[in-house]
């Protein structure tokens, strides 16, 4: 085995890394730790320990005997931690789930508040406004010296000091961030952080190294998960439309057209053009929740049954009497990113289609209706689309989330076998970066191993 590039995806719930040997042209298994959720007390956070993290990752990367040429961090982005002067966090990582910004002081919230005084509407765990949210919480710990995403911490920890810039994918999930100029909203900033220093990180060049660790490896500038996946999944870009579903749910278009309908985010692509990007806040969360449900129910009746077992009687009833259409499941069940205080619900009950195959099939075509509905509203773009590229633990283990693709894009889909696809894009990226792959050859490799 040859050098290898290596992908570090931080992902809610775990931390995954990808090898890929351009050598040998074969990506290795990805091996993955547990990424828990770290209790503070607080009802309203969501959030977990960067230490525990930076650990998993160098433990991670501990385990590679082969020598290292590349490494790029992605994963979940929109989140924050603060850290002091010599780059260590001195709090929890606030994630993209946390609804800080949701709790009232002084009779308002920190979201309605700041959209009050800047214009600027952001929504719940974005890195600007869950700042702004610990100012007036008086929960910004006073060691610190600046804040950044987990994705700019990791990195600066493997270089050897806090970074001050970030790719751009990196920076619009922080929220009032130009894509189209790379720069941020200075009335939001002069908000948000109030009488201290509004410096912020500056946007990084496509493809540009931060640094080099201990040992000499290149690292590049993080890349946010969405245009890591984009970039590792798609090989036909303008005429592709990627399918995430994961705890939320994706549907991602190529562009150069800077035009965005309202209801999706126009996202920086690596210096290649754009992404639009239609987000959901449930997808395999939304499936977790009537898995509950249907398991609340079984053992209330005194009947002892696994996790396991309630996903394979979902599937198989699902499968087996589940009608498409009998039951409308509307499953923002936590809200949206526009609107984080709507709610989902079910409707269309009848006397006779309360059942379990309708209420399952029912969930999945609401995951995928949000979804397509994005590509109805991106009209100019989808129009131009001619095959889905789906990816996700739900769509390669469960044929039901299959066929509602199917149902609603009515397009050829190709789902990724690939254990990491964010993964697999950023060290793609990293092969880039130190100048292993052009970009034609990165998705050339893209279209060998995925085959789309």
């Amino acid at each position: 085995m040859g050098m290898v590039h290596i992908g570090l995806d931080i992902g809610t719930t775990h931390i995954v890394m990808t090898v890929l040997d351009l050598e040998q042209g074969r990506l290795l298994p990805a091996i993955s730790l547990a990424n828990p959720q770290f209790q503070t007390g607080e009802p309203y956070a969501h959030a977990q320990d960067p230490h525990a993290i930076e650990q998993a990752v160098r433990t991670l990367l501990g385990t590679i005997s082969s020598p290292i040429a590349s490494i790029c961090v992605t994963g979940q982005v929109h989140g924050i931690l603060y850290h002091d002067a010599s780059g260590s966090a001195v709090s929890p990582l606030y994630t993209w789930l946390d609804r800080r910004a949701m709790e009232k002081v002084d009779g308002i919230d920190s979201q309605q508040l700041l959209y009050e005084k800047t214009g600027a509407l952001l929504p719940s765990g974005y890195g600007l406004l869950a700042h702004y949210a610990n100012r007036r919480l008086n929960n910004v710990p006073p060691h610190a010296t600046g804040f950044c995403g987990i994705l700019e911490y990791i990195t600066g920890r493997l270089v050897g000091c806090v970074i001050e810039k970030s790719d751009p994918s990196c920076l619009g999930p922080f929220g009032s961030f130009d894509p189209i100029t790379s720069t941020f909203d200075e009335r939001v900033l002069t908000e948000v952080f109030g009488t201290q220093e509004k410096r912020f990180l500056l946007a990084s060049k496509p493809f540009e190294l931060a640094g080099y660790t201990s040992d000499g490896v290149a690292v590049t500038y993080p890349v946010g998960d969405n245009q890591a996946g984009f970039f590792g999944l798609v090989s036909d870009w303008p005429h592709s439309a990627l399918v995430s579903m994961g705890t939320s749910g994706q549907i991602s278009l190529f562009s150069t057209n800077t035009q965005c309908p309202s209801s999706m985010e126009l996202r920086p692509f690596l210096g290649q053009g754009y992404l639009h990007v239609g987000a959901t806040l449930t997808a395999g969360k939304a499936y977790e929740t009537v898995h509950h449900f249907i398991a609340s129910i079984i053992r209330s009746a005194g009947v002892e049954i696994s996790d396991e077992a309630v996903f394979d009687l979902m599937k198989r009833e699902g499968s087996a009497n589940g009608i498409p259409g009998s039951l409308t499941v509307d499953t923002r069940f936590n809200g949206s990113r526009k609107n984080p205080n709507v709610r989902g619900a079910i409707s269309s009950i009848q006397m006779d289609n309360l059942t379990l195959g309708n209420l399952v099939v029912g969930t999945i075509d609401g995951i995928v209706a949000e979804l397509y509905q994005f590509g109805l509203d991106s009209r100019q773009v989808f129009q131009q689309i001619e095959r889905v590229v789906a990816t996700g633990s739900s769509v390669r283990k469960n044929p039901l989330f299959v066929e509602a693709l199917h149902r609603n894009f009515k397009l050829p889909t190709t789902i990724a076998q690939v254990d990491d696809g964010a993964g697999f894009g950023a060290a793609l990226i990293g092969a880039v970066a130190t100048g292993a792959l052009s970009i034609p050859q990165a998705k050339s490799v893209v279209g060998s191993m995925i085959g789309s």
